[in-house]
């Protein structure tokens, strides 16, 4: 057995990555028995705040064996591993991943920060993505003004090292400005990945009871037969918006 592997990373820190990973993981326990969600590293962790880890757990069919990194220091997880005189080790992390697969349908691994934030020296999120060969690569991105130069250089960075996205998924966020509730129209303009999504600011149970969130599980989750598989369209439709 080897689960779907489905990695969740986006255009920077603190956009939504971990509250739609943990919608996905809800929303997918309905259709597949055996889902589980990740974090191997994560910065910024204290005993008086809930982990990003332990909320994507709590969200999950089983458990799995922890491994990987938690680092006090709220700063890059390159940066936290060096001041507390420890390496990221990439084949650790793969082996921890790989494990998972063989225990689960799905497996959800969300990278802290950006795609290309760095786990160590000359080794980013993205590396180990491609390392680690997903079934799916997803990126998640804020609905504010920045957002299509993000989106642009972080498809075209992934491009260029042969690390295919599969789709994009816009978030809220919590102050909104003049661009958002357009940013999604206009992504698929600049980039040729479809927008799979364009979800409001809702609490995770709500944003797992969405059309939008049912199609993605579809897509993202649920095993299919490829010889019948069509290619999503370019700018999907989201109404759950209104």
């Amino acid at each position: 057995m080897r689960g779907r592997l489905v990695i969740v990373s986006g255009t920077a820190t603190g956009i939504g990555k971990t509250h739609f990973a943990a919608a996905l993981l809800l929303a997918g326990r309905r259709r597949v028995a055996r889902v589980v969600g990740i974090k191997a590293v994560e910065s910024g962790v204290n005993a008086n705040v809930e982990t990003d880890s332990s909320r994507l757990a709590g969200r999950s069919s089983f458990h799995v064996k922890p491994f990987g990194y938690a680092f006090a220091e709220g700063v890059s997880p390159h940066l936290a591993a060096r001041r507390s005189g420890i390496r990221v080790d990439p084949a650790l992390l793969e082996a921890g991943i790989a494990a998972a697969r063989a225990d689960a349908d799905v497996v959800v691994v969300e990278l802290p920060g950006g795609l290309f934030t760095p786990l160590g020296d000359g080794f980013s999120n993205a590396d180990l993505a491609a390392r680690c060969m997903p079934d799916e690569l997803l990126l998640v991105a804020p609905d504010r003004l920045g957002v299509l130069n993000d989106v642009v250089a972080t498809v075209r960075a992934a491009d260029a090292m042969g690390l295919r996205i599969g789709g994009v998924v816009v978030m809220a966020p919590e102050l909104g400005d003049a661009s958002t509730r357009s940013n999604a129209d206009e992504i698929v303009r600049f980039v040729s990945v479809p927008v799979l999504a364009d979800f409001p600011r809702a609490p995770v149970e709500t944003l797992a009871e969405l059309p939008a969130m049912g199609l993605i599980v579809d897509r993202l989750l649920v095993a299919r037969d490829p010889s019948k598989e069509r290619l999503p369209p370019r700018n999907p439709q989201r109404p759950h918006r209104g």
